[in-house]
């Protein structure tokens, strides 16, 4: 056993008997994904505090333990192999959802879907355009989402987070660095919720609004299959999924993982498939719509546990494909 892997089996003992009853040693982690793949983590934990959390992040700095925030799972790639270190949800301690006048707080926690729905029930406008978007609102922060005609970073006021040590910080809208399909200022830190502005709004205008926007997701995307959404950002001034469509890569498959034949920017998990099967997927499709178009396609998914090659593999076309 190599000096890390003590230390990781050392800190997992130590938290496994703190926190008994809210952390599960060799948990599997695909049950956790909406891509329902992924090996196990040394520790899964369910902290029911704030305080634990911030004890878990400092520990874990100081004894340099690899870690994540796993939410619904629903922009991430988990390795077969899974993930050596501990996997951290906060759903039971930051799912909060509660508002003053025009002012709206979310615990990280909490998903998008609850959120909508407490606006629906509370008369408050403003975020509808985020009704079907998987996840929670701690990942939808992380990766400033958004559809059709805004972003959650529009809305946001200020962010409560912990620093990489577990020290408390609050972080306003203009540091988060919102961008498409990214939040630089973010990175590094452990989200706890949100402040968001929103508007009075009608609670029937609103459930139809919602109503229309789950339709329209429901007639383009993929739905029927376990999926991460969409795989790859879109380059500029065009769209991964054109790309992919025009590069003749729909119905491309490996093992179970297959390109949509609906939605060219969605790789499914369309039969069992492993997350070796959908990674391949992942590269072929680079390398086919580099080849034809000159544009490497950035992944919008989040992998986790994979080799920093794996990693490279997918980052640049360098040494992978000649034009």
């Amino acid at each position: 056993m190599s000096s890390a892997e003590k230390n990781i089996h050392e800190v997992v003992a130590v938290l496994k008997d703190q926190y008994r009853g809210s952390s599960h040693a060799g948990a599997p982690l695909a049950p956790y994904t909406s891509y329902n793949v992924g090996g196990n983590s040394d520790l899964l934990i369910f902290p029911e505090k704030l305080e634990h959390i911030e004890h878990i992040v400092h520990l874990c700095h100081k004894k340099r333990i690899p870690f994540f925030v796993i939410g619904k799972g629903a922009n991430v790639l988990i390795h077969d192999n899974g993930f050596r270190g501990l996997a951290l949800s906060l759903e039971k301690c930051c799912s909060q959802i509660f508002h003053e006048k025009n002012l709206l707080y979310v615990g990280a926690g909490a998903t998008v879907k609850d959120m909508i729905e407490y606006c629906e029930k509370n008369g408050l406008a403003g975020l509808e355009y985020m009704s079907g978007i998987p996840g929670t609102i701690g990942g939808a922060l992380r990766m400033n989402a958004g559809a059709f005609v805004g972003e959650i970073g529009d809305r946001v006021l200020r962010i409560d987070a912990l620093n990489e040590t577990g020290i408390r910080e609050q972080i306003i809208q203009e540091d988060a660095r919102f961008g498409y399909r990214r939040a630089n200022g973010l990175t590094g830190k452990i989200l706890l919720g949100c402040w968001l502005m929103v508007e009075q709004g009608d609670k029937e205008k609103l459930y139809q609004a919602r109503q229309d926007y789950l339709k329209r997701r429901a007639d383009k995307q993929p739905l029927e299959f376990p999926s991460c959404g969409s795989v790859f950002k879109r380059p500029q001034g065009d769209y991964a999924g054109r790309l992919i469509e025009e590069a003749g890569c729909k119905g491309l498959k490996t093992g179970g993982a297959m390109v949509s034949s609906k939605h060219a920017n969605f790789v499914v998990n369309f039969d069992n498939a492993t997350a070796r099967d959908i990674y391949d997927v992942i590269c072929q499709v680079q390398q086919v719509v580099y080849k034809r178009f000159g544009v490497w396609l950035e992944l919008e998914v989040k992998l986790i546990g994979f080799s920093a090659e794996e990693l490279r593999k997918v980052e640049s076309p360098e040494d992978e494909t000649e034009v």
